[in-house]
């Protein structure tokens, strides 16, 4: 009877230990699984990937009083959205102040383009050829191909965002057109981004409403995680503005998926995520200024905000 007593008990041991060790063994292979995607979509939220995630505290009281003093000269020409990422605290100057949204118009374009893709009603490998209609010599070089250019879908969007092309945006909104998404899936509608119609047809917003489409690709909230992956890598890759505007004062080094806009003689626009170490934050900036010196201004206040973000203390967590 012990006998019998002693080898139950040594079985429930068993079972108890092979549960424990099974316990461990699966949650770091679930960890191994989620530090996997994350290095597979670097240019994405890791809090996406990783559960309980660690957020930063850091103090950006002063950080805001410095922004507001040096942009209060241009009171409701000008309008700032800075978001730091690991925690979601964000600063907000001039909300009144709109911005036509010119080339920023791009991102969505594309956005919408994939989401499309992933319905299954556009093959991004599918060559297309460039239209008469799509040709536009106002911004990029693709015009010079000239109508009956082949390309594929997706080198449309590549060039789209990487040169700011709108021979390629054209050809884009066109497919997007054709598939007619439902309106709850514009991104303008799923990302309830707010925005006006002038009587001229030009979309304008404030940057709060814009950083909504950076947002959204970083933390993977439209398309998938693959396609917010490959959409942030172009934006990445874009030449156009970064030396002059968010990127002229902060290190080579550091990624910047960004977009400017332009708008005649005095709107100027860049907004993007800087990928800081393990310090991602968002910062878009409108200004009603000369090219010239609305670049400058857009440059000297990302600087400004990338040193601050640099050199902050973690604070304290209150318990």
């Amino acid at each position: 009877m012990k006998t019998k007593i002693l080898l139950i008990s040594a079985s429930c041991i068993l079972v108890v230990i092979m549960c424990i060790v099974s316990f461990y063994a699966g949650s770091q292979y679930s960890r191994n699984q989620q530090l996997d995607a994350s290095k597979n979509h670097p240019l994405l939220a890791k809090r996406i990937f990783i559960e309980n995630a660690n957020d930063t505290l850091i103090n950006f009281e002063p950080l805001r009083a410095e922004l507001q003093k040096d942009l209060e000269f241009y009171d409701e020409r000008v309008s700032l959205y800075f978001e730091y990422l690991p925690t979601g605290t964000s600063i907000r100057i001039g909300d009144k102040y709109q911005s036509v949204a010119a080339s920023l118009l791009k991102v969505p374009a594309v956005m919408e383009l994939y989401k499309l893709a992933e319905k299954g009603e556009v093959n991004l490998d599918k060559t297309v050829s460039l239209k008469e209609e799509w040709l536009d010599d106002q911004y990029g070089t693709l015009h010079r191909k000239g109508a009956g250019h082949k390309l594929t879908i997706k080198q449309l969007a590549k060039i789209t965002l990487e040169q700011s092309d709108n021979t390629a945006l054209n050809g884009v909104q066109a497919i997007v057109t054709q598939h007619n998404l439902k309106p709850s899936e514009n991104a303008f509608n799923a990302l309830d981004v707010e925005f006006n119609d002038t009587p001229t047809t030009e979309l304008e917003l404030n940057t709060r409403s814009y950083s909504s489409f950076l947002k959204c690709l970083y933390f993977a909230c439209y398309v998938s995680a693959d396609s917010s992956q490959e959409i942030m890598t172009y934006l990445t890759r874009s030449t156009e503005g970064k030396t002059g505007r968010l990127g002229k004062y902060i290190p080579d080094d550091i990624k910047i998926a960004h977009k400017i806009g332009v708008a005649g003689e005095n709107n100027q626009a860049a907004c993007g995520i800087v990928y800081l170490s393990s310090r991602h934050y968002v910062l878009c900036v409108m200004i009603n200024e000369t090219q010239e010196r609305g670049s400058e201004i857009i440059a000297q206040t990302s600087k400004l905000v990338y040193d601050y973000v640099k050199a902050a203390k973690p604070q304290p967590m209150n318990r």
